[in-house]
């Protein structure tokens, strides 16, 4: 079965022979199905879609596009691939708020790894400096590497933030903004 293959769905009632129009369990059923097979084929849609509705039952800000939402093959954090499959895994991607605080706004999103997302959570960077120190093994590697990505982000929405500037200055900055953005990307990984 390929991603493109929808599992087939079963009502507890009528089996595999759906009856989405009469019955709800059958329904139910099928957007199940429907919803496992979009969110492999459009990751940023679900993505996008679930940010949204933790935003609105959380009372935090959301201006996300779709189109803001990108999904690299490689954590930007951490090094590891992300991985779009059936279930969710540490390698799944996920929205990551780089300032908690401030909500789903562009420039303050990023997709990272479930992994990533999971340690970072809502630490700074000197909380995550701190759990570097105190860790052991992997774990100080991961969130010594978590604390660099966060400051790279952070200097990356300074710079964005200079670039919205009028005149001449705020068109340097984004010269700037653009250059350390593919930077960025290309330094992550792999390493």
């Amino acid at each position: 079965m390929s991603v493109y293959d929808p599992p087939n769905p079963v009502c507890p009632t009528h089996g595999e022979r759906l009856r989405r129009s009469t019955c709800p369990a059958c329904n139910a059923a099928y957007m199940r199905s429907y919803l496992k097979t979009q969110r492999r084929l459009k990751p940023a849609v679900a993505l996008h879609s679930r940010a949204r509705q933790r935003a609105a039952r959380r009372g935090l800000p959301f201006n996300l596009r779709v189109g803001d939402v990108i999904v690299p093959t490689v954590c930007p954090a951490l090094g590891i691939p992300i991985l779009i499959g059936p279930t969710r895994s540490p390698y799944s991607p996920s929205l990551d708020r780089i300032r908690p605080g401030l909500g789903y706004v562009r420039g303050n999103t990023r997709v990272i790894s479930d992994k990533a997302n999971r340690l970072k959570g809502t630490l700074d960077a000197e909380g995550l400096i701190r759990r570097a120190v105190q860790s052991v093994d992997q774990r100080r590697e991961d969130y010594a590497r978590l604390a660099a990505y966060l400051e790279r982000e952070l200097l990356l929405a300074e710079v964005r933030r200079k670039a919205g500037q009028e005149g001449r200055a705020g068109v340097e900055w984004a010269k700037v903004a653009a250059f350390l953005d593919k930077a960025f990307q290309k330094a992550d990984w792999p390493r």
